[in-house]
């Protein structure tokens, strides 16, 4: 072998060995994690009852493990909580959110559906704590994930919560930013039908949601 190519052979070896040191130090990325939680968890607590005789924690329990699988197959991770040992709401939150914190998780979400006293009542929502940026970005996610596939609905957007509201001991308690999902009125004939049986669906919404705002974190 002439005496350059030998010099070449060495600046080669050189060459691999520092892209094989620098691949060894560089940081491995941090894998994001989502904590779904399906409200009405609580012990002796359902939620509401659709008109096709489901309750909100059997329907979004369906959805919170078809998420899952969705985010798995991005290469988000995720931890479901669908049992909150206790009785009270304000322990049951006091136990979900220290779970939130102990699973490390970047953002939470509860998932619900609406109902009401009139059948009329229709639309989907998502809610975040008043004082929460990065909660009201997450929120937008969901509400324009959701219009883009559910275009027949009424939108009746991202909602605020105040100290006093409704979902307010979840929103403020987690550590991350947070949403409650109330994707459509169970109360309601005409929406009951469209989401009857679309559970996967539902849970890819929520996915694109959740993909869309990490990408852009």
């Amino acid at each position: 072998m002439k005496p350059s190519q030998i010099l070449d052979k060495i600046l080669e070896l050189i060459a691999a060995y520092k892209a094989a040191k620098a691949a060894r130090c560089k940081k491995v990325k941090k894998l994001n994690k989502v904590a779904i939680c399906v409200g009405h968890s609580r012990i002796g607590d359902r939620g509401a009852v659709s008109v096709g005789g489901v309750s909100e924690w059997a329907y979004n329990k369906k959805v919170a493990d078809l998420l899952q699988y969705h985010l798995r197959h991005q290469g988000i991770q995720s931890v479901v909580f669908n049992d909150y040992p206790s009785e009270s709401y304000s322990r049951a939150i006091d136990w979900v959110t220290q779970s939130v914190a102990k699973e490390k998780c970047d953002i939470a979400i509860e998932l619900h559906f609406n109902s009401y006293s009139s059948s009329e009542a229709e639309g989907y929502e998502y809610l975040y704590y008043h004082t929460s940026n990065n909660g009201r970005r997450l929120a937008d996610c969901f509400c324009k994930a959701h219009s883009e596939t559910f275009k027949v609905q009424k939108d009746r957007g991202v909602k605020a919560i105040e100290p006093d509201g409704r979902g307010a001991g979840f929103l403020r308690g987690v550590s991350p930013p947070a949403v409650i999902c109330e994707p459509f009125f169970g109360s309601s004939p005409k929406e009951w039908v469209l989401f009857d049986a679309k559970h996967s669906l539902l849970a890819d919404v929520y996915a694109q949601a959740i993909v869309e705002y990490f990408n852009n974190a």
